[in-house]
């Protein structure tokens, strides 16, 4: 088979799949109609599916001649709370509701790579399992959490995935030895005062003042206590007091993220905004309460999935377009799966920079020419996985 050929005898299909997912977005979930879409799509292949992981799918692509050693394909499907601004003609239908980070796209390589893999499968000699993901973006609660638990999923010998990222010029893929993405922890803060009349500040105890005190203080640690060669984050990034002008309230939460490579820095963060918290309530005489939420780790891919995915990027992208892209601060939920892994970032940045909105923009949107560059991407790294597996 001319793979290549046959990926762009489908590059129709992959614009009209990716259109209609773009505009029938769902969020975490709550992916039903998009699990259904794909079941159907799998079905028409004759590709066996199970659900998995309540609103997601995983098939598998299974041959005569494959063996037991078990590539798995993941797949994020949700959308995000966003609604979209852009004026394309496969805008959003779901009010409040985009795709803003791609994963339409991921759902329509996966489906693409489906149906190329279908015309293959009595000369595969592995099986392929594909890992339709529901829920990777819903930090403190995602689907890889779950899916990663599935059996089916605990069988795979290797796992790997991709990302669209439309900063980066389409025709060009990055895939990183080592870190790639950081983890992704959020954090609440919730401070109790004592409220009263605006007019008569000495009878209240302001937890207005107490949110200021503890932000400006936050903004101390990565400045002062991380050092400067390393990457790292904590942003305060909601602040919900009061109601009215002349009533200082009696209560504050606030809300933020916290990003790093490192695991102990990780590790000590909910201690340093415990530290923060202890001091500014004694200072303001508030009552302080740190909530802090765990999610994604880093993503670090694996050296030896890397080589083989580098070898099939050989196959796919010209040289000097296989880069080293920076180390990303958002978070991808793929690193929670305990198996050998490596994801990749697939260019869909438009010849046109003033287009290349980034990913959670409500104007996001992709050069749909990336869909058969990531199909084509997936089934080379079947092949050269085969390769080595003999």
């Amino acid at each position: 088979m001319d793979v290549k050929k046959e990926i762009e005898s489908i590059q129709n299909e992959l614009v009209e799949i990716r259109r209609h997912l773009h505009a029938h977005p769902e969020q975490s979930w709550h992916e039903f109609e998009t699990q259904a879409y794909i079941i159907n799509y799998l079905e028409k292949l004759g590709i066996p599916y199970v659900k998995s992981t309540k609103s997601g799918v995983i098939a598998t692509i299974k041959g005569p001649h494959s063996s037991d050693k078990i590539l798995g394909i993941r797949a994020d499907i949700d959308a995000l709370p966003i609604t979209e601004l852009g004026t394309c003609e496969y805008k959003s239908k779901n009010e409040g509701t985009m795709h803003a980070c791609g994963h339409d796209t991921h759902i329509t390589i996966l489906l693409g790579t489906a149906k190329i893999l279908a015309k293959m499968k009595d000369e595969l000699t592995i099986t392929v399992r594909l890992l339709f993901q529901p829920a990777e973006e819903k930090i403190d609660d995602s689907g890889a959490y779950y899916m990663k638990e599935d059996p089916l999923v605990k069988e795979c010998s290797r796992l790997i995935a991709l990302h669209i990222w439309s900063k980066i010029p389409v025709g060009c893929a990055s895939l990183r030895y080592g870190p790639v993405m950081s983890a992704a922890d959020t954090f609440d803060i919730y401070i109790d005062g004592k409220g009263g009349h605006g007019a008569l500040p000495h009878q209240t105890i302001d937890p207005i003042v107490a949110g200021a005190q503890f932000v400006n203080e936050v903004q101390t640690v990565i400045s002062r206590e991380v050092t400067p060669l390393e990457p790292a984050v904590i942003s305060v990034t909601a602040f919900n007091s009061g109601t009215t002008s002349n009533v200082i309230p009696g209560t504050a939460h606030l809300q933020g993220t916290a990003r790093t490579f490192n695991t102990d820095l990780r590790n000590a963060y909910p201690g340093i905004l415990e530290r923060i918290a202890k001091g500014v309530a004694e200072s303001s005489r508030t009552n302080i309460k740190v909530d802090y939420h765990f999610g994604p780790p880093p993503m670090i891919n694996d050296d030896e999935c890397v080589k083989t995915g580098r070898l099939a990027c050989s196959k796919v992208f010209e040289k000097d377009k296989i880069i080293d892209w920076e180390l990303q601060m958002g978070g991808e939920d793929f690193a929670k799966y305990n198996i050998p892994k490596c994801l990749l970032l697939l260019g869909g940045g438009f010849k046109n920079e003033n287009r290349r909105y980034p990913q959670h923009s409500p104007y996001f949107d992709i050069d749909e020419k990336a869909l058969g560059l990531g199909v084509h991407y997936f089934v080379e790294y079947v092949l050269a996985y085969e390769d080595e597996s003999k």
